[in-house]
């Protein structure tokens, strides 16, 4: 199995977002309830009752439907603020 084939396995917890990774260039998190900020090297995003910045280079959201938001690019860092 290589490394760009790999999926992290999908973790969600009560009410926390579900979120799924493929390496570090893609993740999908459900259950976002909005996009805080927006730029190519973080994406903050806000899921009920906590905000998740990722960060990284050339970060794109290439899905935004319902509460569900996908972000792409190179993904060096996840953050959980309360």
């Amino acid at each position: 199995m290589t490394k760009e084939n790999y999926r992290s396995p999908r973790v969600g917890i009560g009410n926390a977002p579900l979120m799924e990774a493929v390496g570090n260039r893609q993740i999908t998190v459900e259950g976002a309830a909005g996009i805080l900020l927006y730029e190519s090297r973080c994406v903050k995003i806000s899921a009920g009752k906590m905000v998740i910045a990722f960060h990284g280079r050339g970060l794109r959201l290439r899905c935004i439907s319902g509460s569900c938001v996908e972000i792409i690019g190179f993904i060096s860092n996840i953050e959980y603020l309360c």
